[in-house]
Order: structure tokens, then sequence, then C-alpha cells
């Protein structure tokens, strides 16, 4: 149930989205949804996330990433965009050494034939800041889809979790994600003009 109040689509839609991150978390977190309500009522005084204004829906979100849920925060700022977009609440620079702090504990041996962690916290993090723009449903799932497209064709293929990516299939992977990356870059840049 949305709050009644919401003015404008951009307002629906970061409600949408922080939605979906706050049930996100909750799930990652292993958080019962009368939990996540008792968090809600600390925060806006009443058991009730639907209830929450869009700037306590994002003091929950932070404080269910400083639980461990590590989602995105959608900003506030009234501009669209996911991952990617230049007013992102999360750093780039953190977003990779997460994912690979990830994928070292998940895969603390080498593994031959096997994609390399870096590789994937590398595919992890362009898609995150670059590629996914939440038409996919969350980020996981448009991934797996991303990567099943990529990998269906190739030998050892279709491969749709990042986990059993095989060395061999990781350009298929990357080089679109290295695209987008350097079309947002060219699009966000400042153009020189002749003077």
């Amino acid at each position: 149930m949305q709050p009644k109040r919401l003015g404008n689509n951009t307002e629906n839609s970061i409600y949408t989205r922080q939605n979906r991150m706050i049930h996100m978390a909750r799930a990652k977190l292993g958080l019962s949804l009368e939990d996540c309500r008792e968090l809600a009522r600390h925060i806006g005084g009443k058991a009730s996330i639907s209830s929450l204004s869009l700037e306590q829906r994002k003091r929950l979100i932070d404080l269910l990433n400083e639980k461990g849920a590590d989602v995105h925060n959608p900003p506030l700022n009234g501009q669209e965009g996911g991952f990617g977009s230049p007013t992102q609440s999360i750093r780039p620079d953190k977003v990779y050494t997460t994912r690979l702090a990830y994928w070292n504990q998940r895969f603390p041996y080498k593994r031959p034939q096997f994609a390399s962690n870096r590789q994937l916290a590398w595919i992890q993090t362009l898609w995150e800041l670059d590629f996914d723009d939440g038409r996919a449903g969350d980020g996981l799932k448009g991934l797996r889809g991303f990567i099943f497209r990529q990998t269906r064709h190739l030998e050892d293929g279709p491969v749709s979790d990042l986990a059993f990516l095989k060395a061999h299939h990781v350009k298929a992977v990357i080089s679109p994600l290295l695209r987008k990356a350097k079309q947002r870059r060219a699009l966000s840049s400042p153009r020189k003009t002749g003077g």
C-alpha cells in the first residue's frame, strides 16, 4: 500500500524503488516483516513501513545497510537514474572493494577454468554502476538474465550465475558492460568547445 500523499511520478518511482530495496535488504538479513516494522516504528513512530515518508524510508534503508544488507539507497533529489547516476548514494570505489571482498570470501582459492574473483567483482560493479537501469527487477535478477543472454551461444553456456562463469565467458560478458560505462562517462563529462 502506497502513501496517499505522493505528489508526482518521480515520488512514486522513488517510493517503488525504496520499497524494493527495503524488502531486498530484509531478505538479505533474514529479517522478518514484523522486525522491519519495529525498525520503522523507531524511525517514524508507527509500526508501518508504508506510513514512512521518503526521507524516513531512506533512513530505514541506511539502517538496514548498517546491519549488513548492502543495498542501493535511491536518491531523493528527484533525478531519475539507477546506480550509474551522478547523484547516487553509494561511492563507486566502495562498490568494487565490497564485491571483491565478497568473492574472495566465497572462493578463497583460485578456481581453474573459472573467472577470477577480480573479474567477478569487476563485472558486478560495472553492472551496478553503469548498466542496471532497474527494468529487470532487482539487480541480481537483471544481472543473471544478462549473463545468460551473453553466454547462451558460447561453449559451456549458457550460464546464469556469476559463480559459474568460465574464464572464456568473461570477454563476452564484460565487453558490453565496458561499452556502456564508456558511453555514460562520455555523456556525463563536460564537452570541450572550441574558442
